[in-house]
């Protein structure tokens, strides 16, 4: 299977596994695209519309607005090039906001290891464990602690293969990252580092920590979705870029279509 298919179909399988244990979230496969909605973690990226093809296109606007109006922000996650009509209808939809993410992946053969730090990489275990994981996640992403939280909810981080990382300096939570094995593909999430421990090797280690931890547990194929600050740090890890993304939102203070 190409990759880059791999890759999508994976995230997807872990988009439906979240939403069958987050409150009020659904996803649903519907005719050249999958809707998904997740009223607890009010963001783009986890509400709307995720297409297969250009098929998608001419649902979009009813999909769109379907979304709007439970008063959460849509987005558009295509594949970037692959469904230009699906890109234009965004577009002409209001959704002009564009933000590259790079989809990648790396097998075990090519996995490097970073440089030598003395980071200590524990599976969290704990509430209390998963709160600074949480805290962390907030500060190295600059978002409000409250927004990730359902990510860090008993009934995610307790989902068989659902992993949560934490690495400490001298006892210090100084980075996180958390991972998700579902057949045979371990996903790759949340890696966060705090502006003041960046630059150190601690986020290449710890994700490093996480990818061969699943690919123990049975999985051959590590992915993640890059932010633009990480994929360097990916690509020396031995990460290839197989897929681009583009997510189309709107503008920040526009409003939803009408």
């Amino acid at each position: 299977m190409d990759e880059g298919l791999r890759l999508h179909l994976a995230l997807c399988k872990v988009a439906e596994r979240l939403a069958g244990v987050m409150e009020g979230a659904r996803l649903e496969r519907r005719d050249g695209y999958v809707l998904m909605t997740f009223p607890t973690l009010p963001i783009p990226s986890f509400n709307g519309v995720w297409p297969e093809d250009d098929s998608a296109a001419g649902a979009l606007r009813d999909t769109i607005t379907e979304i709007e109006a439970t008063g959460i922000g849509a987005g558009v996650l295509a594949r970037s090039g692959k469904m230009p009509a699906v890109e234009e209808a965004a577009r002409v939809l209001g959704l002009t906001a564009a933000e590259r993410i790079p989809g990648m992946v790396v097998n075990a053969g090519d996995l490097d290891r970073p440089a030598t730090t003395e980071l200590e990489v524990v599976r969290v275990e704990t509430a209390d464990g998963f709160a600074q994981a949480l805290a962390l996640a907030a500060e190295g992403f600059g978002l409000p602690a409250d927004l990730l939280a359902p990510l860090y909810m008993l009934e995610v981080t307790g989902l068989d293969g659902f992993d949560v990382y934490l690495g400490r300096i001298e006892g210090r939570d100084v980075t996180t990252a958390a991972s998700y094995v579902v057949d045979g593909d371990v996903g790759i999430f949340n890696v966060a580092t705090p502006s003041e421990y960046r630059g150190r090797g601690y986020g290449a280690s710890i994700t490093q920590q996480a990818v061969l931890a699943g690919f123990a547990a049975g999985a051959d194929l590590a992915y993640l979705q890059s932010s633009a600050i990480g994929e360097s740090v990916y690509r020396r890890l031995g990460f290839r870029e197989v897929v681009s993304y583009v997510l189309l939102t709107r503008p920040a203070e526009v409003s939803p279509i009408s």
